[in-house]
């Protein structure tokens, strides 16, 4: 008898230690000095007390499935805070303890339990949770190039969907059937960048986002100076914000128009890198291929540390760095990859292009980006620039990937210079081809945006997933596979019609730029285009 009682005075011990144990047991990810640090700031500046969501949380469990926050992963999540905090210092002083959420939630992720499609859902990075007072944080296991852009970006549709939450009026001209009447409508004569700002900020939350993107803002406010109803929708969100703090004034948002200078362009060379560059310099093969591209472009190839870069519009931030020896193999290969492929275009098609620069760079991150070629059209005289701090010549599919990059770019440039009204590929002669009712990207509201590539997985006509962003970009992917030549490219229009059809437009424009031009079918561009698919002869 008296070994049962030890026995259970022994087992109720355990339990008991046990649950003192559970009780005041220490959170790895909350003791962390830099967690706690950041979690302290955003209690002190504004009002925010950070947390780790737990899976039995009932009220935001009835609409996810939370993926808890592992120790590992306390870095990242430093790091998305340190993103959000960027933007928050961003608002008027007080604003956030005002009108912002009280608990910032951190998990892994949020799940929606609306979720039907296939493989991996889309996971914004924040989500307004009104009935907590929280706004949800996801951080991912992994970040991708385009994570702190795409964290930057949510954090701006949260804040704006969390205060709307609370206007309940039916005639505030914020109120959705009110503001459905001063949509934007006539957009066909504009160009793709106006009709894609335009479209967007038909929305709340676009506009709203756009109003703190200094580039978009105030290429926005170009486009109200002719167009009233969008005027209006700016006056509208700008008269709530300053109704909510008077700290949104006219200065503030002419403030938030301009990106200093000096922080437009930031070099991550260090100065040492410019004395590094002896053997790319020396190099015979090298300085043959720039001295060929220089020549039959008309341009310079930059590429030197310390060079500079274009100036960018009042709301860009540019961060780059050149190659120096370090890298000097897989810089001499890009230069010969880019001369073959440059090699390709007529004189004609080069001259009215009237390229200035090309750069070459190791790292570039433009608009909070890492990408791998980007055109500066708003230049008097354009310029494009490949970064290749990702290209190994050593595998076929990242010379394939740049190959493909380099003649992208160079489409947007014809695409703008050659493609006319009425023309093949221009307006709905292009745009039509689509399978009805599809729809761009960018043409719906950021509110619809992130559900848009599970509903369009598998869609027909379309060269790269890149592509359904915007026709631009559509035409771009397609010949960039084209003249890549690549094979499952080639497959695939033995089955969609109209990658074939968008094929066959693209041919057909490169036959009104022959003709216009006066070139010969037997310069090696038209035999490359030609080869592939036969021309059809003008009736």
């Amino acid at each position: 008898m008296s070994f049962l009682l030890c026995y259970r005075w022994l087992l109720a011990s355990v339990l008991l230690t046990a649950i003192i144990q559970s009780a005041f047991a220490v959170d790895p990810i909350k003791e962390d000095p830099k967690f706690k640090a950041i979690a302290e700031r955003f209690q002190t500046d504004f009002g925010a007390t950070i947390k780790l969501a737990q899976s039995k949380d009932d009220v935001v469990a009835t609409n996810y499935e939370i993926r808890i926050l592992e120790p590992a992963q306390i870095e990242n999540a430093i790091k998305v805070l340190t993103w959000l905090e960027t933007e928050y210092k961003r608002f008027p002083a007080g604003f956030f303890k005002k009108h912002g959420s009280k608990n910032l939630v951190l998990a892994n992720a949020y799940v929606s339990k609306t979720w039907k499609g296939p493989g991996v859902p889309y996971l914004p990075t924040t989500i307004a949770e009104k009935r907590t007072n929280s706004i949800l944080v996801t951080v991912p296991s992994t970040f991708t190039p385009s994570s702190e852009f795409l964290a930057k970006s949510s954090i701006y549709h949260t804040v704006i969907t969390y205060l709307l939450d609370d206007l309940k009026l039916p005639d505030s001209p914020l109120a959705l059937a009110k503001w459905k009447a001063l949509e934007s409508k006539d957009l066909e004569n504009e160009s793709e960048s106006a009709k894609r700002l335009l479209k967007s900020s038909n929305s709340r939350e676009g506009l709203f986002k756009i109003l703190w993107d200094p580039f978009e803002l105030r290429e926005m406010i170009e486009l109200a100076k002719s167009d009233p109803l969008l005027k209006q929708r700016i006056k509208i969100v700008q008269a709530f914000l300053s109704t909510l703090d008077p700290q949104f004034n006219q200065a503030f948002w002419e403030n938030l128009e301009t990106i200093p200078e000096s922080q437009r362009t930031i070099s991550l060379n260090n100065p040492e890198d410019i004395k590094n560059i002896e053997q790319i310099k020396s190099d015979k093969a090298i300085q043959s291929d720039l001295s060929f591209i220089e020549k039959k472009w008309s341009l310079k190839v930059v590429w030197k540390p310390g060079s500079e870069v274009p100036p960018m519009p009042a709301k860009v931030r540019l961060e780059y760095s050149y190659h120096t020896d370090k890298k000097l193999q897989s810089f001499k290969d890009f230069v010969h990859l880019l001369r073959e492929e440059l090699e390709l275009y007529p004189d004609e098609i080069v001259s009215k292009l009237n390229v200035k620069n090309i750069y070459i760079l190791d790292d570039f991150v433009f608009r909070n980006v890492k990408v791998a070629g980007q055109s500066f059209s708003w230049l008097p005289q354009v310029s494009f620039a490949y970064a290749i701090s990702s290209f190994d010549p050593m595998k076929s599919s990242s010379k394939d990937f740049y190959r493909r990059t380099i003649h992208h770019e160079i489409f947007h440039l014809m695409d703008s210079k050659f493609s006319v009204k009425g023309g093949p590929i221009h307006g709905t002669n292009w745009t039509d081809l689509n399978e009805k009712g599809f729809r761009f990207k960018l043409d719906y509201s950021p509110a619809d945006q992130p559900f848009f590539t599970k509903d369009n997985a598998g869609r027909l006509g379309f060269a790269e997933p890149y592509g359904m962003n915007v026709a631009t970009d559509d035409r771009a992917t397609l010949y960039g596979r084209l003249m890549a030549e690549d094979k499952l490219f080639f497959e695939r229009l033995k089955t969609d019609k109209i990658l074939k059809a968008k094929t066959d437009r693209i041919l057909e424009f490169f036959q009104f730029i022959k003709r216009d031009l006066g070139i010969k079918s037997t310069n090696p561009f038209f035999i490359k285009i030609e080869g592939m698919f036969p021309v059809k002869k003008e009736s």
